[in-house]
C-alpha cells in the first residue's frame, strides 16, 4: 500500500459509531460522514464486517474471502483514505471480526477445494466436519450438502443436475450451485470420451492418444482415503497437470474437446427417461459430498453451522494454521495502522473462546511493528482493544480471564432498558396477557420449550452427532457402556434445552461456575425427566466437568475424548440457547415485548434504581466494554422499545383499548384451519408493534403498512406456531398479512385508526422522555457509549433487516449545524420533543461533553445520587468524579405519572459536592446546591434531562 497513516497512537474508543456497510453504503460514503461524526462527538468508526462476502450481502457476516477487502464496498485505497481521515480528526477505526464461519457459497476457494477433494483437501481441517460420524455407511469420508429444492432424486430426474467443462475442470451445475467433481473421477467422463475418439478417428489419432494419457494419469491420482500426505501433495500437483492439459483440447485436439463435451451432453440424461441418469448418479455418488434436499440439513448435517444457516459452515480456528489464516488480514490493518481494535463476532461459537483471546493478543503482540507503528497501546493497557460479542444471561459475568476489554454490551440494554419498566404493572399485565391470549405458561417454560424444539429440529444434526460422539465414550467404561445411543440422544436433548446460560468453558480445567451451571442443567433435566434415569444424567455432567468415571482414573485417550466431548457440547448449547431463545421464545412470550431483547430476561419485569446503580457502579472497575442501545441484532429499536415501556405505566388503560381493538378488529380475522388468523398472540404483538413504530401524525403510508408486514411475517415464522422458515404455511401467512391490511386502511377500520393513533401519540410524548434518559445515561454511564447508525436522531427500527434502511446523513449533518447556530436549543426544542433535533441534541453534547472530559468519564468513579420527595422514584442521578473534576447526570423515569412535576423533590449530594457550582451544558443555566441539595424542579426546568459540569468559578 502507498497511503498509509501518520499515527498509530489511538486509544481505546471513547464514544463508537456503528455503520452497516455493504454497496448502498460504501468506504467512500463513510468518509463523506466523517466530519459528521466528528461533530457529533464520536471517537471511533465502528465497522460491519469489511471482508469479502457473498454479492450483494447487506451485512458482511457471509464471509467468502478472508484474505481480502469486500469490492463491493471499495477499495484497499478507499479502506486508507478513510482511515487517514479518522486520525486526522483524532479518531480511530473498530472492525467486526468473523472468526467462527464462513459462507460456502460459490467463490468460496476453500470449501471448493474440500468439495472436490473430500478429506485429501488442504482445508478438510479448516471447517468443523464430522467426516466419519454418519450412522450411514455410504457417508463415511462424505460431506452431506443440502443444495437442492426438492429430493436428490426428483431434481436429478428433471434434469436439472448440468454437467459442464469449465475453466479446465469438470463441474455439475445445479439452481445456483456449480459443484466441482473429484479429478479422480474424471475417468467417467473421460473414458466414454476415450473410447468415442477412438471409434471414429483410429487409437494412433492426436486426440485418442491424449486423452488416453490424460485418462492414464488421473488413474494414477491417489484415492481421498490415502492418508500419506506426501502422495496427496503429489496428486494436487498432477490435478494443476491435468487441469492445465484439458484446458488446452479445445485449441490443440478439437476431436477430444467435441466427444468431452458430448459425454457430457448423454451425462446429462433425458427428463422422463429415468434410466438415462444412471451414470450420472453412479458419478454423484462418487463425489466427496452427497447432495440432498435442503431440508434434510437439520437431521444428517454432517458439518457444523452457524446456528443453523445451511449457507454459513463454521470455522475450526481453535487449529492454529486456520487461526493465522482466518486473521492474516485484520493483523495487517492492524499492524498497518488502519484499524486500532476488534469486535469479536460470537466468541461462544469457538471451541475455546479464552485460548483464542490470548492467542489473539499474543499474535498483535508477536507482529512486527508496521512503517507507522510507533508501539502506543491500543486499550491503555499494554495489548489489542478487543470488545467480544458475548451475550450474558442474568446475573452471569463475564469470564474474568478473558484478554478483552468488555462485551459489546447487551446485558448494558438489558439493565438500563429495565429502569424504565414499572414494575407494579407487572400482576395486572400479567393477567390480562393470560386472559386475552390464553397463554399461561411462565417464562422459563417458553424457554424450556423452545430450546427443546430447537433440539428436534433445525439443530437436531447437532445433537445427534454429539450423541454418537458421548455414545464412543459411553463403550469405553463398564459403567457406562449400557447406555443405548437413543437414551444418551433423549438425556443429551434435556441436558441443552436445561442449561441455564449460552455455555460453559471448560476448557481443559473446570472452574467453579462451570460445575454450578452443567450441575444445575443436568439436575433439572433429570427432574423434567426421571424416567430416563439419574446415572444417565450424572454421566453426562462427569463428563463435560472432565471426572473419572465411578470405575477408576481416566486413561489419556478417556481424558481426551472428553475433552473434545466438552468443547462440542459447549458449542452446541450455544446456538441451542440463541435459536431457542432469541429466535423463537421472544417471539412467543408477548407480555411486554419491550423486555424480548437479546441478552434480556423477559420474566424479569423491570430494574430497581438501586439495581441499575450497582450495575453501573461494577462497571465502572471495567468500562472498556460497549454500552449501546441499538445493535444490527436488537429485535426493535431503542426508541421503539422506550415507548412500549410506557406500556408498563398505563397498564389499565393499555388493556382497555386492546379489548376495544380486538372487538373493532374481529371481522378481519381469516379463518385457516380451522382456526381464526392471526390467533390472540399475533395479534397482541401486532398491537405492541404498531404503537411502538407509530409513525405519528403522517399517519399509515404504503411503506409503514409493507414494513409492518414484513416484520409480521418475520415474527410468525421465528415463533413457529402456525408457520415457519423451513415448513412456511403460506396461506396462514396470508391471512396475517391481510389483517394487517385490513387494520390499517382507514376505509375499513377508522374507528381503530383513530383511537390508535391518540393513543400511540400519547405514549410517543412519554416515550421521548424515556428515550432522551436512556441516551444521556448511555453516553456518560462507566462503558464505551456505541450508537448504532441513525439511531443518535428518532429512530423508530424494527428487527433486521428493517434496521438496515438508508440513513439520511445530509439531514442530520444540516440538523447538527443548526443547533450549533442556534443559542437557545433546548428551550425550542422542549417544547416539541417530536422535533428530529431533540435525541440528536442530547446525544451530541453528552458526547462531546464526553471527549472534552476523557478521564473523568473513561476512568471515574461512579456515584449513585439520591432523589428524597414524592417524586423521589421518578428521578435517576449519578456522578461521574474523577479528582476535582465531576458530572451530574439527572434523568426522567416512569414520566406518565409526573403531571404534578418536581415539587417538594430535591437530589441530595455527596458531602464534598455539597456546595458546588454546577454548569447546565443543555440548557446553559447555572445552579448552585444548598446544604447539599439540588431541587429537581430547578435542575429539569428547562428539559427533562440534564448534564451538569461542576463549575469551579462559582
Amino acid at each position: 500500500m502507498t497511503d498509509q497513516p501518520t499515527s498509530n497512537a489511538v486509544r481505546a474508543p471513547g464514544a463508537t459509531y456503528r455503520v452497516q456497510f455493504h454497496a448502498g453504503f460504501t468506504l467512500r460514503d463513510a468518509l463523506a460522514i466523517v466530519p459528521y461524526l466528528h461533530a457529533l462527538g464520536v471517537t471511533h468508526l465502528y465497522a460491519s464486517p469489511i471482508l469479502k462476502a457473498r454479492p450483494g450481502s447487506t451485512h458482511g457476516y457471509d464471509v467468502l474471502d478472508h484474505s481480502a477487502l469486500n469490492p463491493e464496498i471499495g477499495s484497499e485505497a478507499d479502506l486508507a483514505e478513510l482511515s487517514r481521515a479518522l486520525r486526522d480528526r483524532g479518531m480511530g477505526l473498530l472492525l467486526d471480526a468473523v472468526p467462527n464461519h464462513m459462507s460456502v457459497g460459490t467463490g468460496n476457494a476453500w470449501w471448493a477445494d474440500v468439495l472436490e477433494h473430500g478429506p485429501a483437501s488442504s482445508f478438510a481441517t479448516a471447517f468443523d466436519i464430522a467426516w466419519h460420524d454418519s450412522p450411514r455407511p455410504q457417508m463415511a469420508g462424505r460431506l452431506l450438502l443440502p443444495v437442492l429444492g426438492d429430493q436428490y432424486g426428483a431434481v436429478l430426474e428433471a434434469g436439472e443436475f448440468k454437467p459442464v467443462f469449465e475453466e479446465g475442470g469438470f463441474y455439475v451445475r445445479v439452481h445456483d450451485n456449480r459443484l466441482p467433481l473429484d479429478p479422480r473421477t474424471y475417468g467417467q467422463v473421460l473414458a466414454p470420451a476415450s473410447r468415442d475418439v477412438r471409434e471414429r478417428h483410429g487409437a494412433e489419432h492426436p486426440s485418442a492418444i491424449e486423452l488416453a494419457s490424460i485418462l492414464h494419469a488421473v488413474q494414477g491420482l491417489p484415492p481421498r482415503t490415502d492418508p500419506d500426505e506426501a502422495r496427496q501433495a503429489e496428486g494436487r500437483l498432477e490435478v494443476i497437470a491435468i487441469r492445465r492439459r484439458l484446458g488446452e483440447l479445445a485449441e490443440r485436439f478439437p476431436e477430444a474437446a467435441a466427444a468431452v463435451a458430448g459425454t457430457l451432453t448423454k451425462l446429462a440424461g433425458t427428463p422422463g427417461d429415468p434410466t438415462s441418469f444412471a451414470a450420472l448418479d453412479e458419478l454423484l455418488e462418487a463425489q466427496a459430498y452427497r447432495p440432498c434436499f435442503w431440508r434434510v440439513a437439520s437431521d444428517e448435517i454432517n458439518y457444523r453451522r452457524f446456528f443453523d444457516v445451511n449457507d454459513l459452515a463454521a470455522l475450526s480456528t481453535e487449529r492454529r494454521e486456520v487461526f493465522d489464516a482466518v486473521h492474516a488480514t485484520w493483523f495487517r490493518w492492524l499492524r498497518e495502522g488502519i484499524a486500532d481494535g476488534l469486535r469479536i463476532d460470537h466468541p461462544d461459537g469457538l471451541f475455546d473462546p479464552k485460548e483464542y483471546l490470548a492467542r489473539l493478543q499474543t499474535s498483535v503482540r508477536r507482529t512486527p511493528p508496521g512503517p507507522t507503528d510507533d508501539g502506543t497501546s491500543r486499550d491503555g493497557a499494554g495489548g489489542l482493544y478487543v470488545v467480544v460479542e458475548k451475550i450474558l444471561g442474568d446475573g452471569e459475568e463475564l469470564p474474568a480471564a478473558w484478554e478483552c476489554a468488555g462485551t459489546t454490551g447487551y446485558e448494558f440494554i438489558h439493565a438500563l432498558n429495565g429502569l424504565f419498566v414499572d414494575p407494579a404493572s407487572e400482576g395486572p399485565l400479567t393477567s390480562f396477557y393470560q386472559q386475552f391470549t390464553g397463554l399461561d405458561d411462565p417464562w422459563p417454560e417458553v424457554v424450556y420449550r423452545s430450546k427443546r424444539q430447537a433440539t428436534q429440529g433445525a439443530l437436531a444434526s447437532e445433537l445427534n452427532a454429539l450423541a454418537h460422539q458421548l455414545d464412543r465414550i459411553a463403550r469405553l467404561d463398564r459403567r457406562s457402556r449400557d447406555f443405548t445411543l437413543n437414551g444418551i440422544r433423549k438425556a443429551l436433548r434435556e441436558v441443552v434445552a436445561c442449561f441455564p446460560v449460552y455455555r460453559s468453558y471448560v476448557n481443559g480445567s473446570v472452574g467453579d461456575t462451570d460445575k454450578a451451571v452443567v450441575g444445575k442443567a443436568t439436575r433439572w433435566a433429570y427432574r423434567r425427566n426421571p424416567v430416563l434415569g439419574k446415572a444417565v444424567f450424572d454421566f453426562i455432567r462427569d463428563t463435560v466437568l472432565l471426572k473419572d468415571s465411578p470405575s477408576g482414573p481416566a486413561s489419556e485417550e478417556y481424558r481426551e475424548l472428553q475433552r473434545r466431548f466438552a468443547g462440542k457440547f459447549q458449542q452446541v448449547t450455544s446456538p441451542v440457547a440463541a435459536k431457542g431463545v432469541e429466535d423463537t421464545a421472544f417471539y412467543v412470550f408477548n407480555r411486554l415485548v419491550s423486555l424480548n431483547e437479546v441478552g434480556g430476561e423477559p420474566g424479569k419485569f423491570g430494574w430497581k434504581p438501586e439495581q441499575v446503580h450497582a450495575f453501573l457502579h461494577a462497571r465502572a472497575a471495567a468500562p472498556g466494554g460497549l454500552s449501546p442501545l441499538s445493535t444490527h441484532d436488537t429485535k426493535r429499536g431503542e426508541d421503539v422499545r422506550a415507548r412500549l415501556n410506557v406500556l408498563s405505566e398505563l397498564t389499565a388503560e393499555w388493556t382497555q383499548h386492546v379489548s376495544r381493538w380486538s372487538e373493532y378488529n374481529r371481522a378481519h380475522k381469516t379463518e385457516v384451519d380451522d382456526r381464526l388468523a392471526p390467533d390472540a398472540n399475533e395479534e397482541y404483538l401486532l398491537y405492541q408493534t404498531l404503537v411502538g413504530a407509530w409513525p405519528g401524525r403522517a399517519g399509515v403510508s404504503d411503506e409503514f403498512r409493507q414494513r409492518i408486514r414484513d416484520y409480521m411475517k418475520k415474527a410468525l415464522a421465528e415463533a413457529k406456531v402456525h408457520t415457519s422458515w423451513i415448513n412456511p404455511n403460506a396461506e396462514y401467512e396470508a391471512a396475517v398479512a391481510s389483517f394487517i391490511d385490513r387494520t390499517l386502511d382507514p376505509q375499513q377500520s377508522d374507528a381503530f385508526l383513530l383511537e390508535l393513533g391518540e393513543f400511540a401519540e400519547r405514549v410517543a410524548e412519554l416515550g421521548r422522555i424515556n428515550s432522551l434518559a436512556q441516551t444521556l445515561i448511555r453516553c456518560t454511564a462507566p462503558g464505551v457509549p456505541d450508537t448504532y447508525q441513525g439511531t443518535e436522531s428518532w429512530d423508530l427500527s424494527l428487527v433486521d433487516p428493517d434496521n438496515r434502511r438508508p440513513v439520511d446523513y445530509t439531514a442530520r449533518a444540516s440538523w447538527l449545524h443548526e443547533l450549533d447556530t442556534q443559542g437557545t436549543a433546548a428551550a425550542d426544542l422542549v417544547r416539541n420533543l417530536a422535533d428530529p433535533r431533540a435525541k440528536l441534541f442530547v446525544t451530541a453534547t453528552a458526547l462531546r461533553c464526553r471527549r472534552d472530559h476523557q478521564e473523568l468519564f473513561a476512568h471515574g468513579d461512579y456515584v449513585p445520587v439520591e432523589a428524597t420527595g414524592e417524586r423521589g422514584a421518578n428521578a435517576f442521578a449519578f456522578l461521574r468524579t474523577s479528582g476535582t473534576g465531576a458530572a451530574l447526570v439527572v434523568t426522567t423515569r416512569l414520566p406518565a405519572s409526573l403531571r404534578d412535576g418536581w415539587a417538594g423533590t430535591a437530589l441530595t449530594l455527596p458531602a464534598e459536592w455539597a456546595g458546588a457550582g454546577w454548569k447546565s451544558l443543555l440548557t446553559g443555566e447555572s445552579i448552585r446546591a444548598h446544604n447539599g441539595q439540588l431541587p429537581l424542579a430547578e435542575v429539569l426546568k428547562g428539559f427533562p434531562v440534564a448534564l451538569l459540569i461542576c463549575d469551579t468559578g462559582t
